[in-house]
């Protein structure tokens, strides 16, 4: 069988078993994306795919609700823990978890536990990398104007820890918030050691789902040694996203050199999509399909290749699996 053909079938099963994205970006918000709820429970209903809803500036909690309520889109809602709503801040957390129920009479056993961020563009890390600005202007795609501004915006930098490396008293409220709501915590865009630090913080004081994101972001970039540590951990889960590729130049030699020394077990493809100039959905998952598959298929196989676009996504979300449904 050619690559191309073997290309194509791993997608066929992918969209079969139930293609997950746990990162994928919609507006409005400060700057332009490219799907509303609407137009992306559109592209997602189409192959009966999952997508985590992410803003940096608010929680998407009640639009995944009421997508899932009547849109028929299993979305999965999140809030992000920067300056928009406080940043560490235990009560957005509550706040959202009560956004997330799908019936307006209360919570059910069906609602998907959300998504937790640590802070991203108002990150400590994430703004020393970039020079004290926030939004990076290569996200925006839209040709400047009102929108720049946003790159340099005047914003207090969030800190997890203090210059001792002790964690803050808030972000421990933060982990107890999520721990007490079932929410799933991910690292957003805190540093390498601070990364590290957090997900020890988070077992230790019982968070079941940990997803470390994307670990080659310039801000983060963790080592595989890390990244082997980090998946010996319960309930840790590294997500290698497709935008750190082609918006952050990382190489997709170094996601498959990851994929190789940590093993796939533990291991979740998305694409961090949603930008006006980035790929359409699901287009853009498969085009990490395509660039993945020549450089991993000597040493993992395809049935875990499919479980990190699936099965592993939704165990690392807390959802139910779909099965093994072969396509």
């Amino acid at each position: 069988m050619s690559i191309d053909d073997r290309i194509e079938s791993l997608w066929s099963t992918i969209v079969a078993r139930g293609l997950v994205d746990t990162h994928f970006h919609i507006g409005p918000e400060f700057v332009p994306r490219k799907y509303d709820v609407i137009s992306l429970a559109r592209a997602a209903r189409e192959i009966d795919a999952t997508m985590v809803l992410k803003c940096h500036t608010w929680p998407t909690t009640p639009l995944a609700a009421l997508a899932r309520l009547e849109l028929g889109a299993e979305f999965v809602g999140s809030v992000v823990l920067n300056r928009g709503v406080g940043g560490l801040n235990p009560h957005a957390v509550r706040a959202a978890a009560t956004g997330n129920h799908t019936r307006l009479d209360g919570a059910d056993p069906s609602d998907p536990p959300m998504v937790v961020w640590m802070p991203t563009v108002h990150a400590g890390a994430h703004m020393r990398f970039h020079g004290g600005g926030t939004f990076d202007a290569r996200w925006l795609g839209c040709g400047g104007g009102e929108f720049e501004s946003l790159s340099t915006e005047e914003v207090e930098p969030i800190e997890a820890f203090d210059r001792s490396g002790r964690p803050l008293p808030e972000l421990l409220e933060v982990v107890d918030a999520i721990v007490e709501t079932g929410c799933t915590l991910a690292t957003g865009h805190l540093g390498p050691q601070e990364t590290m630090d957090l997900v020890e913080i988070a077992v230790d004081r019982g968070v079941e789902r940990i997803v470390v994101t994307h670990p080659h972001y310039p801000c983060t970039d963790l080592s595989d040694d890390q990244l082997v540590h980090l998946a010996s951990r319960p309930g840790v889960w590294l997500e290698h996203c497709m935008a750190i590729h082609t918006l952050e130049n990382v190489p997709i030699e170094r996601f498959a050199t990851s994929i190789k020394a940590t093993g796939p077990e533990r291991v979740l493809l998305a694409s961090d999509f949603g930008q006006v100039h980035s790929e359409s959905f699901p287009e853009g998952n498969h085009t990490m399909l395509s660039k993945l598959l020549p450089l991993i298929e000597d040493e993992i196989d395809d049935e875990a290749i499919v479980s990190m676009f699936t099965s592993n996504c939704r165990t690392a979300l807390g959802l139910p699996d779909r099965g093994t449904t072969t396509g």
